[in-house]
């Protein structure tokens, strides 16, 4: 019997514990720093009036830096649409006349001080031999001006140099009013003022080239990898130190991203989907594969790391855990079926002969067969040919399914056998032969 679609509508709670126990608990916090600091006006004053290129030149002080976000002042800070209106912004090399990196910064993009960031996909590596130039459209938005460089109200990080305001210029002769975002071509000099400004940037110390030192199934720590199953690459310098960030904003109409802050992931020539990034872990949902060694290879903005050899399989079958090797399961009204005392919320162990769903990865191919790189929608699409045993007491299945609204995720419902008595059981999925692991187990109590 296969799953009834109404077991397939997983609700948001659990969304959020299996994000969890899958990827390393990962926050969206970043520890970027801002390029300027601004507190308040000082002696300067808000000014508008057409539309204007804005900015300023910096250069990089004595290190490295990755630019991960890009932003632009917001007067009021509320996003309101009579001081702030989406802003393309970008910044240029002016060495070389490049433009490295732009986005659109909206009035939904997070704040951080008088600033709204948004997040650049792809972070660029900054030098400390070019000068560069940061530059925004300022629409009819406020902006500062005229703010002294003395003035505590406004502060430069210490890691780059601010060196003159890019004024509301498009060409080398002067001043005109611009609604395309070009490179500055003009910079008073010694003015002993902040120019206009309304862009900024978020930045991070660049990291070494990244290097892998293990490879595993991101559930339960079984080595290796297995199509279409979550994956957790241990190493270094994946990320700047205290970053971290999960693909939840990453995913655009159902399609799951192969590049995360700029970090991706190649598994036996084939781009992994990057499902979440710390310093020292990123987490994979594992594309197409074939069985047998492979390499995995991971590249970030600082370079790629050397390939790490693994051995892919055609299934892994494991469940996610909850603390104390728990695996992860629900009632059927999608409550959480773990021992009490287990999580910070009140909870209730199965019970014997009842339905419980099991949540899990690896179970491999599906009929109809999963799009690859997708969230699933519609179905169900189910895996035949999976056993269930609890306490080694065989369960009755009631079907294997992928979860709606995600990508990876099975659900595996099944009736806690009827004859067990209270205690802590392994439970042990199979599937062609491939067991989970042993050690995971289920509370069951009357």
């Amino acid at each position: 019997m296969h799953l009834t679609r109404s077991m397939t509508c997983m609700r948001s709670p659990m969304i959020g514990a299996l994000v969890l126990a899958a990827w390393v608990g990962a926050s969206t916090a970043k520890a970027d720093t801002v390029a300027i600091t601004v507190t308040g006006l000082g002696s300067g004053f808000n000014y508008t009036q057409g539309t204007y290129l804005l900015g300023f030149e910096f250069q990089v002080s004595s290190s490295a830096i990755t630019i991960t976000q890009l932003g632009f002042y917001d007067s009021n800070a509320n996003g309101a649409a009579e001081t702030f209106e989406d802003s393309a912004v970008g910044v240029y090399d002016i060495t070389t006349h490049t433009l490295l990196a732009s986005t659109t910064v909206t009035a939904s993009d997070p704040l951080t001080g008088f600033f709204r960031y948004a997040a650049l996909s792809n972070p660029i590596t900054l030098n400390t031999t070019d000068t560069y130039a940061i530059a925004g459209i300022s629409g009819d938005n406020y902006y500062t001006a005229d703010v002294p460089l003395s003035a505590t109200t406004v502060q430069v990080n210490a890691a780059i140099n601010y060196v003159n305001p890019a004024y509301c210029s498009c060409n080398i002769s002067g001043f005109g009013e611009s609604s395309s975002l070009v490179e500055p071509g003009y910079f008073p000099a010694g003015s002993g003022l902040y120019g206009d400004f309304g862009p900024n940037f978020q930045f991070a110390a660049a990291n070494s080239a990244p290097t892998i030192g293990g490879v595993s199934n991101a559930a339960n720590a079984q080595l290796g990898v297995a199509a279409g199953t979550f994956a957790s690459i241990y190493g270094t310098n994946f990320a700047p130190a205290g970053f971290s960030d999960t693909w939840s904003n990453a995913i655009v109409g159902g399609q799951l991203p192969t590049n995360l802050d700029g970090v991706t992931v190649d598994i036996g020539g084939t781009p992994a989907y990057v499902v979440a990034v710390t310093p020292e872990q990123i987490n994979v949902l594992a594309p197409n594969l074939g069985t047998g060694s492979m390499q995995v290879k991971v590249t970030t903005a600082s370079g790629a790391s050397a390939a790490f050899a693994v051995t892919a399989e055609a299934l892994q079958p494991a469940f996610f855990l909850w603390p104390g090797n728990a695996a992860v399961a629900t009632h059927v009204d999608y409550s959480y079926a773990v021992k009490n005392g287990s999580l910070q919320t009140p909870t209730v162990p199965a019970k014997p002969g009842e339905v419980i769903i099991l949540w899990g990865t690896g179970f491999g191919p599906t009929t109809p067969a999963a799009p690859s790189g997708q969230v699933v929608s519609g179905g169900p699409y189910v895996v035949d040919g999976v056993a269930v045993t609890v306490g080694g007491t065989e369960a009755q299945m009631y079907g294997v399914a992928l979860s709606p609204g995600m990508a990876g995720l099975y659900q595996v419902a099944i009736q806690v056998p009827a004859s067990l008595a209270d205690g802590d059981f392994p439970v042990i999925a199979t599937i062609s032969g491939q067991q989970s692991p042993a050690w995971v187990i289920l509370t069951v109590q009357q």
